[in-house]
């Protein structure tokens, strides 16, 4: 599995991109085996899910005003 680096947007929602330059861009970043899909979201369980990081909630295929609640 390749390394991606996971880091907080300033609202606090989780994202991975598979360069570190881009992560560190963000300000503190952190190396992981997590996969993440095309909108730089990390896949769990087969599905690209928005995992906000002050709530500890992640929504499928879609933020809190549109995903499902997993």
């Amino acid at each position: 599995m390749a390394q991606s680096y996971a880091y907080l947007d300033n609202t606090g929602i989780l994202h991975l991109h598979s360069l570190e330059s881009e992560a560190s861009k963000h300000g503190k970043y952190v190396g992981t085996n997590l996969e993440h899909d095309e909108s730089s979201f990390p896949i769990i369980g087969g599905v690209g899910v928005v995992y906000y990081v002050h709530t500890d909630k992640a929504y499928i295929n879609g933020n809190k005003n549109d995903g499902k609640a997993s």
